[in-house]
């Protein structure tokens, strides 16, 4: 018998309410958040009316993690992996409707409250701007909540600045059959450490931790990797699934998730100065492109790339001088697919850190090809090679690393200065 329809054998039985007659099990934890939580309702950018924690989004991550655990099970088979997948967590893709076998109860212990990250305000010049408030969430992530609509009556766009909440905690009850221990069990490990509920979470919004969890956890990344160690096998996920090895790239920031988030931000936009140009390639190649740049500004860095697109798509890219000759707004998405998750994880563990920071792989990069989208299309590329790497000076400050993202956390790891 195929290994891959023996696995199905042990966790398919012919009738569903078989499940019922065999021994089961109950998990019960709580949990309580230490960073707000965006959305999580059944609307985007919305908490949920009735509760803050919905069971159907826990089984979700559930679901996701379980994928990144074991997906080496079903070597190169997405059918395979689906199916295997539902016989756990249930499905209706497949030939047929399957509930699944694990039940999730959920008492919300603490609803928290709203608050507003962001608020419209005014500058200098009396103009109508939105402003942070950053002992909320740093301003470079919290950008994702401003929602930009068109007002039906005047047809003219307007901002939406969506809440969060903060000081969340839930009990949750998992009961499923013994077994499927090992895989419930693992897929909750993975979710407590690398996840979070709402959206956002690999910004680090929504992170749980244990209700009675100290508020500065000591965590080693050697002993996350041991314990993926026990879960994970040698073997091939199907193409694109993000998944994590004993082998992942993983690193324990041991400042606040705000200290972090501005590191990223250092890295990102990594310029002379703060109103300096960038070392970044890409707004030159912009200007290039579009032939379009204000005096002073010609395009002059040797790399003809879009690097930073390995961060996750898509990108706009803004130019402040428009009136003098910059360009417009330009999008960096893929040709047929727009948008890439980011393979980089924040997970905070405390209220004042440490944070986590983790990279999934297997959905590194969209299918080729990657273009630049604003007053006319470009193809672009956003590999690098090693020469390429050396005349990017964020790169070089780390031994020229072609890779981004191993290059961030590298920089992290040598102490995060410029």
């Amino acid at each position: 018998m195929p290994r891959e329809a023996k696995l199905l054998r042990d966790l398919q039985p012919d009738d569903t309410r078989l499940w019922e007659k065999k021994p089961m099990e109950t998990i019960e934890r709580k949990y309580r958040l230490v960073t707000p939580l965006f959305g999580g309702g059944v609307e985007p950018f919305k908490a949920d009316p009735v509760t803050a924690v919905r069971a159907s989004e826990i089984k979700s991550h559930l679901r996701f993690w379980w994928r990144a655990l074991f997906g080496w099970k079903a070597a190169d088979s997405p059918k395979t992996l689906l199916e295997l997948e539902e016989a756990i967590w249930g499905g209706v893709s497949t030939t047929k409707s399957r509930a699944s076998s694990v039940k999730l109860a959920i008492k919300l212990l603490a609803s928290g409250e709203e608050v507003h990250p962001l608020y419209l305000g005014t500058n200098h010049k009396g103009k109508q701007v939105v402003k942070h408030r950053k002992e909320i969430a740093h301003p470079y992530i919290a950008f994702s909540l401003e929602q930009k609509i068109k007002d039906k009556q005047t047809g003219k766009e307007k901002k939406i600045l969506h809440p969060v909440k903060q000081g969340v905690a839930f009990e949750l009850k998992i009961t499923y059959p013994t077994a499927l221990k090992q895989d419930v069990e693992a897929a909750l490990w993975a979710w407590e450490t690398f996840g979070g509920i709402g959206g956002r979470t690999r910004r680090g919004f929504g992170a749980i931790v244990p209700l009675d969890s100290p508020e500065q956890p000591y965590v080693k990344a050697k002993e996350l990797r041991d314990k993926l160690d026990k879960y994970v096998e040698a073997g091939q996920w199907p193409e694109g699934v993000p998944h994590l090895t004993p082998d992942s790239q993983m690193y324990v920031f041991p400042g606040s998730w705000s200290k972090l988030v501005e590191r990223y931000q250092q890295f990102r936009q990594w310029r002379n100065g703060p109103r300096g140009r960038s070392k970044w390639p890409e707004p030159d190649e912009i200007r290039r492109l579009t032939k379009t740049y204000s005096p002073g500004h010609e395009p002059h860095h040797p790399v003809h790339k879009f690097p930073r697109g390995q961060f996750g798509l898509p990108i706009i890219f803004h130019f402040k001088d428009k009136k003098n000759g910059d360009p417009d707004d330009t999008t960096l998405k893929g040709e047929n697919f727009e948008r890439l998750a980011s393979p980089l994880g924040f997970k905070p563990l405390g209220e004042n850190g440490p944070v986590l920071v983790y990279v999934l792989e297997g959905n590194r990069r969209l299918p080729e090809p990657y273009v630049l989208a604003g007053r006319g299309t470009f193809e672009v590329g956003v590999e690098l090679t090693p020469d390429e790497a050396r005349n990017i000076e964020p790169l070089m400050a780390v031994g020229a690393e072609p890779d981004p993202i191993k290059a961030f956390i590298k920089w992290l790891e040598q102490g995060g200065k410029q």
